[in-house]
């Protein structure tokens, strides 16, 4: 073969070896390569608890719960999810460009005569078809890693929602036993004032009180009654922001009791 019927292989494959993308660096990161309180075990404490799962670092049975309910029907979460396997899906169908397709097809056919003739006719016929992109400047090799980066910062997207998710359900748990709480302490508050403005009422018909004293257990009474509608519709916003991270609006895990021992 001629040097001049094997130049434009020649080219080509030189071609394919070149790239027009920048090397890239990564940048240093602005961060101690250790910490000074290493040696006090303080660091390795931390390290235990961010390698450890919220099944571990959670001890709340309820807790774990609603996490798991929430996990499973968090839409938000769910688009996440699907966001990644929409990129994975994306990155092996750009990836598969940069090597062979290879096709293969078959196809047959039989005519006979209805007259009862025995002469027949059969057919067959296969066919196999090998393509191959060359890769000129890199480009296939560019576009596939960057379709790969794009799959791996979507994983690290859906994996942060994940961490969001189960720390927003745990904090509004703990917001709803608060709220439930305060409200239970503010309904016991009013029931101990409205015996007190009681006893002042009795002591004002004997004449040991007087109404100034009256007037100001019936305001305690009324402020009281201004803090347990508060607390109220905060135990409400509570419940709302927890059935809207479980993704359903079923019945919620009735709140403790505070102990008054």
């Amino acid at each position: 073969m001629s040097p001049c019927k094997l130049l434009p292989f020649c080219v080509a494959l030189a071609l394919t070896g070149c790239s027009l993308a920048p090397d890239y660096q990564r940048p240093a990161m602005p961060v101690p390569q250790q910490f000074s309180l290493s040696q006090n075990g303080l660091v390795n404490a931390a390290d235990n608890y961010q390698n450890a799962g919220w099944r571990t670092f959670f001890v709340d049975n309820q807790v774990k719960t609603l996490i798991s309910e929430a996990l499973v029907n968090n839409r938000d979460l769910r688009m996440a999810t699907l966001k990644v396997q929409e990129a994975r899906a994306q990155y092996r169908l750009t990836d598969a460009d940069r090597y062979p397709q290879l096709n293969g097809e078959g196809s047959g056919s039989w005519s006979g005569n209805l007259k009862g003739d025995s002469a027949s006719t059969r057919e067959f016929s296969t066919g196999l078809n090998a393509s191959f992109d060359l890769d000129f400047f890199g480009r296939l090799k560019n576009m596939s890693e960057a379709e790969r980066q794009n799959y791996l910062a979507t994983e690290e997207a859906q994996r942060a929602v994940h961490i969001l998710l189960v720390s927003n359900v745990a904090q509004s748990y703990f917001n709803q036993q608060l709220a439930y709480a305060q409200l239970q302490i503010a309904e016991e508050t009013l029931r101990i004032y409205q015996q007190s403005y009681a006893f002042v009422e009795k002591q004002l018909l004997t004449g040991s009180s007087n109404v100034l004293a009256l007037e100001q257990a019936r305001g305690v009474i009324e402020s009281t009654r201004s803090d347990i509608a508060k607390r109220q519709g905060e135990l409400a916003q509570a419940n709302n922001a927890l059935q809207l991270l479980l993704g359903s609006y079923g019945k919620l895990p009735q709140a403790q009791t505070v102990n008054s021992d």
